[in-house]
């Protein structure tokens, strides 16, 4: 009996040995993937929406940030690093998806899915588009995005940076009809606004979303306006942004008087433009609009309707157009995950129907969102200290906005998370 105690302490004392050698080594191995050593040589860099490009530019990185950036002619690049040719390549600062769900059936789970599946669907959805940040704005299973989360950030799967709202609240009696049999959270009150909001900042959301204007398929309901800015106020105090589903007129007037952060699509179901006072509140109030541009088209599509001359989506150019002919701040988002094809092609098309410019849409993808979100001193440029996100693209989007969609790397704080070599 006794040699059998001895055996089987020793066989569990080699047991918990080999676990510990094995999570130093699954932490040094997150750590290398996090923060890889690369030196990309031959772009014509964007180093930022105002920046003059730089031709034949080498960018190197260390543990995840730019550390140097200048003419090839001119930097050398350090032995035994890492070297992706871009020549004929054109770079810019990885991409922010202002409005994204990971609400399809597919990654539910999303602890447990397969390594090599989860990497296939990130890859689908988000890592080909260019996409280093997304901010989720509605899940009716906030853990689960969570856990989808804490994979990336470990460095189990490649991905980009996730933040989320976590489950969106309504006004009584407005729970969206396109997520039946579901029902988000509604409130009538300032009272249960607030629990509500802080309900979602325990949980661990970044930001919240209220519906002002909440189409339950009979009506579109408007959330109260004192109730809206209670759950503003109580988001803002915790440093929290609101985003803001309008719907209708009414929706984005209420998301007006609220202070809210951003409206996550524009608002064209009444077929007209904003009024002159409308846009000027939304300017100086510093409410930046997610245009989602290419969702109402894809929705035509999806129910069968003709999107040739649609009044729902010369609208939407209208709204978008005076709003950034005003100076408003415009955030890309294309709300990919409700809408089920992840091209990006037709939204920066239609973005530029409205009148925004290469640069706009460059400014709207890197640096509006990085200031918006509080990381502008990290992210949306290229320059030494920076974060290493990073777009290899294979095509100007100068010449052609569409172009912002050929995308050849991703790469996320030093780590390639997409190639299509």
């Amino acid at each position: 009996m006794p040699s059998i105690k001895i055996n089987f302490e020793l066989k569990n004392a080699i047991r918990i040995f080999m676990k510990k050698i094995l999570l130093v080594m699954l932490l040094l191995l997150t750590k290398a993937a996090v923060c890889q050593d690369l030196a990309i040589k031959g772009a014509v860099v964007y180093p930022s929406p105002q920046a003059k490009p730089m031709a034949n530019a080498v960018v190197i990185i260390k543990n995840g940030r730019i550390v140097r950036i200048g003419e090839y002619s001119t930097l050398s690049i350090p032995k035994n690093m890492q070297v992706i040719d871009a020549s004929g390549m054109y770079m810019t600062g990885g991409y922010w998806n202002s409005h994204v769900h990971f609400m399809e059936t597919k990654w539910q789970g999303a602890d447990t899915i397969a390594v090599a599946r989860l990497a296939a669907q990130l890859n689908d959805m988000v890592n080909s588009r260019g996409f280093t940040h997304v901010f989720d704005l509605a899940e009716l299973d906030f853990q689960n995005l969570k856990a989808l989360r804490d994979r990336i950030d470990k460095g189990e799967v490649p991905g980009p940076s996730i933040r989320g709202v976590g489950v969106p609240l309504t006004p009584l009696n407005g729970s969206p009809f396109y997520i039946r049999p579901a029902k988000l959270p509604e409130v009538g009150d300032t009272a249960t606004a607030v629990a509500d909001v802080m309900a979602q900042i325990k949980a661990g959301a970044t930001g919240i979303k209220l519906f002002t204007g909440s189409p339950n398929g009979r009506e579109v309901v408007t959330m109260k306006v004192d109730v809206a800015r209670a759950a503003v106020k109580t988001a803002h105090r915790y440093g929290i942004p609101v985003f803001v589903h309008p719907s209708t007129d009414a929706g984005v007037e209420v998301a007006i008087a609220a202070g809210v952060d951003v409206l996550a699509h524009v608002a064209p179901d009444a077929h007209r433009d904003w009024s002159r006072s409308t846009i000027m509140s939304l300017v100086q109030k510093h409410i930046a609009v997610i245009p989602t541009l290419k969702m109402f088209q894809w929705s035509l599509l999806t129910n069968g309707a003709d999107t040739a001359n649609n009044p729902l989506i010369t609208t939407a150019l209208q709204q978008l157009g005076s709003y950034y002919k005003a100076g408003g701040v415009v955030l890309f988002g294309t709300d990919v995950g409700y809408m089920t094809d992840y091209s990006t092609v037709a939204e920066f098309e239609l973005m530029s129907r409205a009148g925004l410019h290469f640069r706009d849409i460059l400014q709207s993808l890197t640096t509006a969102p990085a200031k918006k979100f509080g990381s502008v001193a990290t992210c949306g440029r290229i320059a030494p200290g920076m974060d290493a996100d990073i777009v290899l693209l294979t095509a100007d989007p100068a010449q052609d906005s569409r172009n912002f969609a050929s995308v050849a790397y991703t790469i996320s704080k030093g780590r390639i998370i997409y190639s299509r070599q």
